[in-house]
């Protein structure tokens, strides 16, 4: 369940959260969400390397060590320069559950993607990406999560 009550921030006291968090911050109560999962040993919590101005993330796995350049950015991940994200709220925590929004086109393609995050130290709510999809069909990008 979300908690409102923090005017600064809010907090999920579960993974699932994120997925409210992300329909609210985006304004899109359709939008589809896909939790990010480990495909080497199933963890749900990651560091993440990201990079705002080339719309860049890559996660790396708490548990398994295992690293994923999710969705599109392998294309501009090269040019990237991504910066390990500790959680601005409590400070120290650099872990994360972390879900993908899909607002989507009237034909089903996805036109914007978000990057939903939550601090699993503080339970923080968040997004440090969000970027408009220009290209079509999006199946392939859809899928690298």
């Amino acid at each position: 369940m979300i908690d409102t009550s923090r005017e600064e921030y809010w907090t999920g006291d579960r993974p699932e959260d994120i997925d409210e968090w992300l329909r609210l911050y985006a304004e899109d109560d359709n939008m589809d969400v896909v939790p990010v999962i480990c495909h080497t040993c199933g963890n749900d919590s990651f560091e993440l390397k990201v990079d705002q101005e080339e719309d860049a993330i890559q996660v790396k796995c708490t548990e398994c060590g295992t690293r994923k350049i999710l969705l599109d950015c392998d294309e501009v991940w090269e040019d990237a320069r991504p910066r390990l994200r500790r959680c601005p709220v409590c400070k120290k925590s650099k872990s994360y559950n972390v879900r993908v929004g899909f607002a989507r086109r009237e034909n089903g393609s996805v036109k914007w993607v978000y990057i939903g995050n939550r601090c699993t130290s503080c339970q923080a709510l968040g997004s440090y990406l969000d970027w408009k999809i220009n290209y079509e069909p999006t199946d392939a990008m859809e899928r690298n999560i």
